[in-house]
Formats: C-alpha cells, sequence, structure tokens
C-alpha cells in the first residue's frame, strides 16, 4: 500500500518495468518462485488489493512463453477502474 496513493502514470511505470523484468527473466537468480513473490509484492503495494496479488503472483510463477502477459500493468489500470473491488 506504500505506492497506492501514487497517481496513475507513477504507478504504471512501476508495473512496465517489473513486468519488463519478469518477461525478461533478468532476475535469473530469483528464479519464477522469486519472480512469484516480487509479483505479489509489487501488486499489494501499487493496489493494495488481495485479488490483484494473487494475480501478478501467479504471473511470475509461470514459465516463459506464458509469462509475457503484462499483468502488474493491467491490474493498476483495473484497480484505477474500479473492477478489482
Amino acid at each position: 500500500m506504500l505506492f497506492v496513493g501514487l497517481p496513475l502514470p507513477a504507478r504504471l511505470i512501476i508495473a512496465l518495468l517489473y513486468d519488463l523484468v519478469d518477461a525478461l527473466n533478468m532476475v535469473s537468480v530469483l528464479g519464477d518462485i522469486g519472480e512469484g513473490f516480487g509479483g505479489g509484492l509489487v501488486g499489494f503495494l501499487l493496489t493494495g488489493n488481495l485479488k490483484a496479488t494473487l494475480a501478478v503472483a501467479i504471473d511470475g510463477i509461470l514459465p516463459p512463453p506464458f509469462d509475457f502477459f503484462p499483468t502488474a500493468t493491467t491490474i493498476v489500470i483495473a484497480d484505477e477502474m474500479g473492477w478489482l473491488e
């Protein structure tokens, strides 16, 4: 909930950066399990919503042809539009 108060463009930039790290598997030391925990943390910090946390965490665990979907960016937009209530 640290970043919930940030304006939408700032939260989108943070989400896009996480999605880029997730899609390219830049953090190979952490692996997919680490990306799952990191994604859950990013989802929670950006939205404060448990549904968003689970969605981004599950996407972080998925292996490479399936994890190219920008889940963190999507949940920030969905939260802003009120779809995660």
